[in-house]
């Protein structure tokens, strides 16, 4: 016979209970408010004229020279991009459907694709509550990167689509216990990093992961404790003479030469001790949510610093998860380090791991019990520079005869002057105009 004292436990437990769910939904109410006005928000850039600036040109160049038969050159030279985005870009073109508004629409469904994965990717290996699944996919949009990245025609859209997908295909892979199914998730995997790589070099990455989906699945595992000692022995052999094979083919192909042969100019320019500046500086950006050449240079040292909190975030939020490693934790780590080599500084090289990067801090605060007040104000600042970011495209999006000015301020706005019909007689002068990027902004309109 249960006693009042245990009844109002009961009482108590299941209106604590009650409490805890309706705040779950609450967050998840709110979560999914936030998502749907950042997705409005995403698809009014739209309508913005062809934004371009050094990548997006060369790249544009290479579908422009492919579409007219002189194959993926950029003044009659190969260049060190990988084909992969500039074909998609000579159908377009052949197609005659290679406006502005496409290029962009493209960016956008790879960004919601390459998000639906992240969601099933995130779901999968690190968080149960779907809330704080989609504030990862809210704060990666609000990210400056992806904001000012996303209206322009370059690789980062469909490279996040195909990398995030490999990695949520990869992590069903491991655990199913079908070999059928783990057929078909280890194809599509291969194909979605396959795709990756022709688009991007730092799909590179991906080959880790793929390799540790087949020796950490559950088949492969049973598989490998019925053989013998000998048939072990050959099936390293094996793998080992596969990959020297597969190095082999990828180090004599044309395009890896002319990577190697960037990379040395380039390291001429910039010395080993600069790179470690170049990601803690970029972490730093990351983190603050702004670019480092807009605050005041008594304050850009401190950047690097910032960028370290971000680092240490990460290192343990990894080590936490030693016992339940994944596709996503090798992939984080093998960008990371191909990244730490790359003799390039911008924070947008992060960008196709910044959900990534944004889940790995959010459990590394949980872990270290940083107050929730801290974290909360931290993400209402946060939120309120992506906003700011947000305003600031939009208003170039619908600036109309202005946009040369307010976008092309600079070395491109005489040429965007000169593109755009309407803004000739705008007042601006249309000296030193660019005759290259006007033939892709001709082209391309």
């Amino acid at each position: 016979m249960s006693t009042p004292r245990s009844e109002m436990e009961t009482a108590s437990a299941n209106s604590s209970q009650f409490g805890a769910r309706r705040r779950d939904r609450v967050k998840l109410r709110a979560a999914q408010a936030l998502l749907t006005i950042l997705a409005i928000s995403f698809l009014l850039q739209i309508f913005t004229p062809l934004r371009l600036n050094t990548d997006a040109v060369t790249l544009l160049s290479m579908a422009d020279s492919a579409s007219h038969g002189s194959g993926f050159l950029e003044d009659g030279e190969k260049s060190v991009f990988p084909p992969g985005y500039p074909a998609m870009l000579v159908v377009l073109l052949k197609l005659g459907v290679a406006h502005p508004w496409v290029l962009v629409g493209l960016n956008m469904i790879f960004l919601s694709l390459g998000l639906l994965a992240v969601f099933f990717l995130l779901s999968e290996e690190f968080f149960a509550d779907r809330a704080a699944v989609l504030m990862v996919c809210c704060l990666f949009l609000l990210s400056y990167v992806v904001v000012k990245h996303s209206t322009v025609p370059l690789t980062e859209g469909p490279f996040f689509f195909c990398s995030m997908c490999g990695l949520a295909l990869m992590s069903k892979a491991v655990k199913t216990a079908s070999n059928r199914h783990f057929v078909l998730l280890a194809g599509a995997a291969l194909l979605s990093a396959a795709a990756a790589v022709t688009i991007r070099r730092i799909g590179i990455a991906l080959v880790p992961p793929l390799v540790f989906m087949f020796f950490g699945s559950r088949r492969f595992k049973s598989f490998w404790a019925g053989l013998s000692s000998r048939a072990k022995l050959s099936v390293w052999s094996g793998g080992g003479v596969l990959a020297l094979v597969t190095v082999g083919i990828f180090a004599f192909t044309s395009y890896w030469r002319i990577f190697v042969s960037d990379a040395r100019a380039r390291y001429k320019i910039t010395p080993l001790s600069w790179l470690p500046w170049y990601r803690l500086r970029e972490f730093g950006e990351l983190l603050i949510n702004f670019p480092t050449y807009r605050i005041p240079v008594a304050l850009q040292h401190l950047v690097p610093w910032v960028g370290f909190l971000l680092l240490l975030f990460l290192v343990v939020a990894l080590a936490a998860r030693r016992g339940k490693t994944g596709p996503a934790d090798v992939y984080i780590v093998c960008y990371a380090l191909v990244l730490c080599a790359w003799p390039y500084y911008d924070a947008r090289f992060w960008w196709p791991v910044l959900p990534l990067l944004i889940a790995y801090s959010l459990s590394a605060v949980q872990r270290l019990k940083i107050p929730a007040v801290v974290v909360a104000v931290y993400c209402v600042c946060f939120a309120i520079l992506g906003f700011g970011a947000i305003a600031y495209s939009t208003r170039i999006t619908f600036s109309g005869c202005n946009f040369p000015q307010r976008y092309g301020a600079g070395d491109l706005a005489a040429t965007y002057r000169a593109a755009l019909d309407q803004c000739r007689n705008n007042g601006g002068s249309t000296d030193n105009v660019n005759t290259r990027v006007l033939r892709l902004l001709r082209e391309f309109k």
